[in-house]
C-alpha cells in the first residue's frame, strides 16, 4: 500500500469528533447586570434589558408591554418579590448541565424556572418572555401612599394591569384640565371584588358620591384643573388568591 493510500485509510477510518457546545456570547455578564439592577430596584435599567414588544403572561392573562415606558409603569406587577428572588438565585450552568433555577436554551440564552426567558438578540441578550409567578403579593401594602403616574396618547385609552391581594390598593395619578371628560373602567375581575375610587389627589375629595362609594366604571367631566388619583381597591373577604385586573383610563 502506498503512503498516500494508507493516509486516506486513516483519515476516513478516524472516529467523528463530536460537536463542541459553542454558546456564543457569554450570558453571564447579562445575568449579573440584571441581578444588580433588580436588587437596586432600578426600573429603567431592567426595562432596558427587554426586547419589545415583550411577551408577558400573568395568571393566564396576556399583558401588553409594548415598550420600556410601559414596562416601567407596570414594574411592580411584573417584577414581583418571587420574580426578584428567582433572578437573585440564578447561576449560569455549565454546558449540558442545569443549575437551578436556570437552564440553558439551545440558542445560548437562559430560562429561569418557567418565569423568564433570556435569549441572544443582536450582539447581546434580552429578556424576551415573562410569566409572572403567582402566589406572592405584587401591589403596595395597604396604607402605603405609593402612586404610579399615568400618561396618555391622543385618542388612545391607557391600559395598566395590576395584581391585588385582599385589602390591597393600587394608586394611579393623572392630570386633567377643567371640563375634561374622564372614563375609567375595571375589567378582568369578577363582580365587585375590585372597585375604583376617583379623588382629587391633593385634597382627597371624591369626584362625586359614586366615585366615593367605589365602582367598576366611572365616566364624567371634572370640574377643575387638578391632579386626580384613581384608587383601585381589592375588597375584603374576597378570597385568598391574588386577583389580576386591567384598568383602562381615557381623558378627552
Amino acid at each position: 500500500m502506498t503512503f498516500i493510500a494508507a493516509l486516506l485509510v486513516l483519515v476516513f477510518a478516524a472516529p467523528a469528533v463530536p460537536e463542541q457546545d459553542t454558546p456564543g456570547p457569554a450570558v453571564g455578564p447579562f445575568l449579573t447586570a440584571l441581578q444588580r439592577a433588580a436588587a437596586a430596584n432600578d426600573r429603567r435599567a431592567v426595562a432596558g434589558m427587554a426586547r419589545y414588544p415583550l411577551e408577558v403572561t400573568a395568571g393566564g392573562l396576556q399583558i401588553p408591554v409594548a415598550d420600556a415606558a410601559t414596562f416601567v409603569s407596570l414594574y411592580d406587577t411584573l417584577m414581583t418579590p418571587a420574580m426578584k428572588a428567582l433572578i437573585a438565585a440564578a447561576r449560569v450552568p455549565a454546558p449540558g448541565q442545569r443549575q437551578n433555577p436556570a437552564t440553558r436554551t439551545r440558542e445560548g440564552g437562559l430560562t429561569l424556572g418557567d418565569a423568564m426567558t433570556i435569549q441572544p438578540v443582536g450582539q447581546g441578550f434580552r429578556i424576551v418572555r415573562l410569566e409572572v409567578p403567582l402566589g406572592s403579593p405584587v401591589s403596595s401594602s395597604p396604607g402605603e401612599r405609593v402612586a404610579r403616574q399615568l400618561t396618555f396618547r391622543v385618542g388612545t385609552p391607557t391600559l395598566v394591569n395590576g395584581t391585588l391581594q385582599t385589602g390591597g390598593v393600587d394608586r394611579y395619578d393623572f392630570h386633567a384640565q377643567r371640563g375634561a371628560f374622564v372614563e375609567a373602567r375595571l375589567t378582568g375581575v369578577p363582580g365587585r371584588t375590585v372597585l375604583l375610587r376617583l379623588v382629587n389627589r391633593d385634597t382627597g375629595t371624591p369626584i362625586d358620591t359614586r366615585a366615593n362609594a367605589g365602582t367598576r366604571v366611572w365616566t364624567g367631566r371634572v370640574s377643575e384643573s387638578a391632579t386626580y388619583r384613581i384608587e383601585v381597591v381589592r375588597q375584603k373577604d374576597t378570597g385568598a388568591e391574588p386577583l389580576i385586573y386591567t384598568l383602562s383610563v381615557a381623558v378627552r
